[in-house]
């Protein structure tokens, strides 16, 4: 089945398209260097990007040197930036690219790039050997692992993909996930001009059948009923909703695996983390989370703590640059490292 939650994400983000040429364009002399001019060059929005297999990296954005790409195929790559040359003529694309790590940046055509979900590009954990092959994942939550970074969507590079592309799935994953979504309420959101399931309840309800058909199933949802003003009332109230959507959740596909993914840690406009923060509604962070962790391991679902599996990944030190508003949403690099983390934990 077409999962059509990434066709209304692709709407969603064409809106950003026309935004993000319109600002960052900063003003860049036309340069001829061969036959090679530029015409201009804009900031972009990070995307994780794969190489294909003839690709060439080129050191300057005049494509004077080439690098071989070939030791660099499994490496993801990160877009931070986008030139139109014209170049034999002909007008072209490029995009400036770096690894995770910074530690080697390069221009590329933008030709030769292809998304992470691509079945061609491979970096399947050794240990998920054939296990996972042909399984099919769905998600339900809200902005994290629907790959919302707090300003744009990460397309086809939320951790949820990069789960999917470490444990060798083969298969598109069904994210129902939406930004903003709660666990208390049966509220529906537009993404772009399409009317999408926010809440949980409502998600679950409007893909019963798809469902039925998954074979895992990952639920990460909690912090926006944190959120003050959310609505969602006392932590008893917010545990007594979930409890019913995951008992909905088996009774519709009783053979399926679910997942119980807590809530990332969390930061105030100030920087303070909000484990030890009450909401107007009486209760901490540390307590939603350890609310959730309790209710999951009673219902049997695998409880997934990001904290332990991946306790580098957002840390009070690094939340500036592990988050992409500094707060809450991760930026693409840090989604990567949490769907390894999180592949890492099933696999064991």
């Amino acid at each position: 089945m077409i999962n059509f939650f990434n066709k209304h994400i692709k709407l969603f983000f064409a809106a950003f398209v026309v935004a993000s040429i319109s600002f960052g364009i900063y003003s860049h002399p036309t340069a001829d260097k061969a036959s090679v001019q530029v015409e201009y060059t804009t900031q972009t929005h990070p995307h994780a990007f794969a190489l294909k297999k003839n690709a060439k990296l080129y050191t300057d954005v005049y494509l004077e040197k080439s690098v071989s790409a070939k030791k660099f195929l499994k490496t993801a790559w990160y877009r931070s930036q986008s030139a139109k040359l014209i170049y034999g003529g002909k007008s072209k694309v490029v995009y400036r690219i770096s690894n995770a790590n910074q530690t080697d940046k390069f221009w590329v055509l933008s030709s030769a790039v292809k998304d992470i979900t691509s079945k061609s590009y491979n970096v399947k954990l050794a240990a998920a050997g054939n296990k996972f092959t042909g399984e099919k994942i769905g998600v339900f939550g809200d902005s994290i692992p629907a790959g919302w970074d707090g300003y744009h969507f990460y397309l086809n590079s939320s951790y949820p993909d990069w789960t999917a592309k470490y444990l060798g799935t083969n298969t598109a994953v069904e994210n129902f996930a939406c930004p903003s979504g709660r666990i208390v309420g049966h509220r529906y959101a537009y993404l772009g001009t399409t009317l999408v399931p926010q809440d949980l309840s409502a998600a679950i309800k409007a893909h019963r059948n798809d469902i039925k058909k998954m074979n895992v199933i990952f639920v990460h949802i909690g912090t926006n009923d944190y959120t003050n003003y959310s609505g969602s009332g006392s932590l008893k109230n917010v545990m007594r909703h979930l409890r019913y959507n995951i008992k909905l959740l088996q009774k519709l596909n009783p053979s399926a695996k679910i997942y119980g993914i807590l809530p990332i840690s969390r930061f105030d406009a100030n920087g303070m983390n909000r484990d030890s923060m009450s909401d107007m509604y009486g209760y901490t962070y540390h307590d939603l989370r350890a609310a959730e962790a309790k209710l999951y391991k009673s219902m049997g679902a695998k409880v997934v703590n990001f904290q332990q599996s991946a306790p580098n990944a957002i840390t009070n030190s690094n939340k500036d640059v592990a988050l992409k508003d500094h707060e809450i949403h991760p930026t693409a690099q840090t989604a990567q490292k949490l769907g390894y983390a999180l592949a890492k934990s099933i696999v064991k």
